[in-house]
């Protein structure tokens, strides 16, 4: 696989920034070990693109038996690199598309993740694809089971708000976890024991850790234009909208976006909130509205809010 460069743009220059730091993370793990063996965890769900280059090297290939509902086939799979140095290209390119992925434009709620991660591990295929699934299904308060997917690189991003401050870890025991977060950066989780290796999560605070990843996926949906430094912002946008009486997922999501886009407290302009109550009134939704609308409208409502605030002071 070849994720063809094009003429230096401060994009692309960033992005090789990235893809260097990245190769230099994943040697220095690799670099103190007794060999190179590196496994790549693969997500098909919305994209495989390395599906041929992996057949083509004749690496083995092993499922994740997980299966979503509606899916064919589990999409998450391992593929064994026996040495990294022989296999360089492969590995490069597989970082290369992580990259890729994290900043290119894409759609909310469809940007591919297909590299979860890459594993240093000395434990056989089958055994790391074994206690990936262990650790993926769990049980919540009402004793049905559930799917944590933990190896999206957007979950692994807010691990240690998800388990209460603890440092970085490994999701298994036995391997070394690396990973590119949802920001393009390059994350090293050592082999280290960890509640995230055995404790189940609190299911609102990862339900909240989702709203999180929804805004932030539409403050990208353009590429990655946003990093960590809006995180504040964001959770303070997801609580006004809950103050406000938004309750939908994607609504508030939705809301969330353009107030911190327009750095502005929209919940405070009249015409908005004649919006909301008439949309509320009416049973409907949000982002149904909001089809009708324009930037400009959304503009209108922050200088609304704005004015409100300035009188106010």
């Amino acid at each position: 696989m070849d994720i063809t460069r094009h003429n230096p743009t401060p994009w692309t220059a960033r992005a090789e920034d990235c893809v260097e730091r990245a190769i230099a993370g994943l040697r220095a793990v690799l670099d103190r070990r007794r060999d190179r063996r590196v496994l790549l965890l693969c997500d098909s769900t919305l994209a495989d693109p390395l599906a041929d280059d992996i057949a083509a090297a004749g690496l083995a290939r092993r499922e994740v038996d997980l299966i979503s509902q509606g899916a064919t086939a589990p999409p998450l799979y391992l593929a064994e690199v026996p040495d990294e140095i022989r296999h360089e290209r492969l590995v490069n390119a597989s970082i290369r598309l992580a990259i890729d992925e994290a900043m290119r434009p894409a759609p909310a709620g469809k940007r591919p993740r297909s590299m979860s991660a890459w594993l240093a591990t000395d434990l056989p295929l089958a055994e790391v694809a074994q206690r990936l699934v262990l650790r993926a299904r769990l049980r919540d308060a009402q004793g049905r089971v559930r799917i944590l997917r933990f190896w999206d690189p957007r979950t692994t991003q807010h691990q240690s708000e998800l388990y209460a401050g603890t440092a970085p870890a490994s999701w298994i025991p036995g391997a070394t976890w690396m990973t590119v977060d949802g920001f393009a950066r390059w994350q090293t989780l050592p082999d280290t024991p960890g509640p995230m290796q055995t404790v189940t999560p609190d299911w609102p605070r990862l339900a909240r850790l989702g709203r999180i990843n929804a805004v932030l996926q539409r403050l990208n949906a353009d590429g990655l234009r946003v990093g960590p430094s809006v995180l504040d912002a964001v959770r303070q946008a997801l609580d006004a909208g809950a103050a406000c009486g938004i309750d939908d997922d994607e609504d508030v999501a939705l809301f969330a976006a353009w107030r911190v886009r327009l750095d502005a407290p929209l919940e405070r302009a009249p015409s908005f909130a004649a919006l909301l109550r008439e949309v509320q009134e009416e049973g409907g939704r949000l982002r149904n509205a909001a089809q009708d609308m324009d930037d400009e409208d959304w503009e209108r409502f922050a200088q609304e809010a704005q004015t409100r605030e300035d009188l106010q002071a």
